[in-house]
């Protein structure tokens, strides 16, 4: 039998981090769109509750926890955050310095992890480029072996925290070519970057939504950087960079039902309060049908994130799955929560009627935030791609 208890432990850091969140969020989501970053408070409040770098062992400073136990604090600051932008600060950060926690070289990992456990550094990942996204075999971006390390040459873009790591230090998971004859895939290597004002020619880029998240390209000219910045071992970076993409989206997912679950609240809240023809909305069965559609669907997807973050935990740590297995239920996760959560928002914004379109509504700002997952560390067309690959068998394909 399934048993889908959370620990004592895990409640309690639900608790810690919902107090933190009502404390320290929700009251300056305002003040975060207006300014357009997330408060610095915040970051550094984060840093000291543990919930940067959650993956990070002990031996660099860190708390070592589980994907579940990550995945639990993430749907949490995805309720409290309308916007998604905090939420997208804490998913890349702590997906990308797991991948370096795994794959990293003790000098890597000594040199960054304690600080980026703390909150004083933010890890990155540098991926897409002008002319791909998804299609890592046209990448541009290559990486020349020396003597003393990589001499990395590129351009990346539409890249997340750009300021935020240039401001606070860090650097970028960077996905690039070592071995750029080689063809497809193959000869791919991931190298870690440092900010470096030096090197970083930076464009700043304006998003659609997420209003306190930073967002951005830059341009990589002559970065010389040590040996010991490669991420597991050179022209095998395809093989590991999925690892990171895949703690991403099942983070993304939980995320995604988390704030759509808070819009439907506000969404049935308002409707209690306004009368139209002489009753309560919430007496008019056309949208009663609407919440339950929506709330049925929001938390089955928010199962499905858990189980998703459940079954890379146990492919991770015990191989008791395969990674094909993985990338489907992670997939499916990703597909279906963004896509309802997408929905179930806007439908909350109907709800709310000419108020629900002003922008002191939440689910204004929401819409536009959750929009960003469904492209996001791979497409909803990418999604349907893993799950239909891993239904029909890749050879039929």
């Amino acid at each position: 039998m399934l048993d889908y208890t959370f620990t004592e432990e895990q409640e309690l850091l639900r608790t810690t981090v919902r107090e933190f969140c009502n404390r320290e969020i929700k009251p300056r989501i305002k003040e975060m769109i207006k300014n357009r970053r997330i408060p610095s408070e915040i970051i550094k409040g984060m840093g000291e509750l543990g919930i940067l770098g959650m993956t990070i062992p002990e031996k660099y400073g860190g708390p070592g926890y589980d994907a579940v136990t990550v995945g639990i604090v993430a749907e949490e600051i995805g309720r409290s955050d309308p916007t998604v932008s905090i939420p997208v600060f804490f998913l890349v950060d702590n997906a990308w310095s797991y991948l370096i926690s795994k794959y990293g070289s003790e000098k890597l990992k000594n040199e960054y992890l304690p600080d980026v456990a703390k909150g004083r550094k933010i890890i990155g990942i540098a991926s897409t480029e002008p002319n791909f996204g998804s299609d890592v075999a046209s990448m541009t971006t290559v990486a020349k072996k020396n003597s003393r390390g990589y001499v990395v040459n590129g351009e990346k873009s539409y890249i997340s925290l750009v300021r935020d790591i240039k401001e606070m230090g860090g650097g970028y998971v960077t996905v690039t070519k070592t071995a750029p004859e080689k063809p497809g895939t193959s000869g791919t290597s991931l190298i870690f970057l440092p900010y470096s004002q030096e090197h970083f020619d930076i464009t700043y880029l304006e998003e659609m939504g997420r209003e306190g998240s930073s967002w951005g390209a830059f341009r990589i000219k002559d970065y010389e950087v040590p040996e010991h910045y490669l991420i597991g071992k050179e022209n095998e970076g395809f093989k590991i960079i999925h690892e990171g993409f895949e703690f991403a989206r099942a983070l993304i997912s939980v995320i995604s039902a988390g704030t759509a679950l808070e819009s439907i609240n506000r969404g049935i809240d308002y409707m209690k309060q306004r009368v139209a023809f002489g009753k309560s909305l919430t007496k008019f069965q056309g949208l009663q049908f609407q919440v339950a559609d929506n709330v049925a669907k929001m938390e089955t997807a928010l199962d499905m994130g858990y189980r998703a973050l459940w079954v890379y935990e146990q492919e991770q740590k015990y191989h008791k799955f395969t990674r094909f297995q993985v990338s489907k239920e992670i997939a499916k996760a990703k597909l279906l929560s963004t896509t309802w959560g997408f929905d179930a928002v806007n439908d909350a914004l109907q709800w709310q009627g000419a108020f629900g379109y002003s922008t002191d509504c939440p689910e204004e700002y929401s819409l536009r935030g959750i929009r960003s997952f469904q492209l996001a560390e791979g497409s909803r067309e990418i999604m349907k791609q893993i799950i239909a690959r891993e239904s029909i068998g890749k050879e039929f394909i």
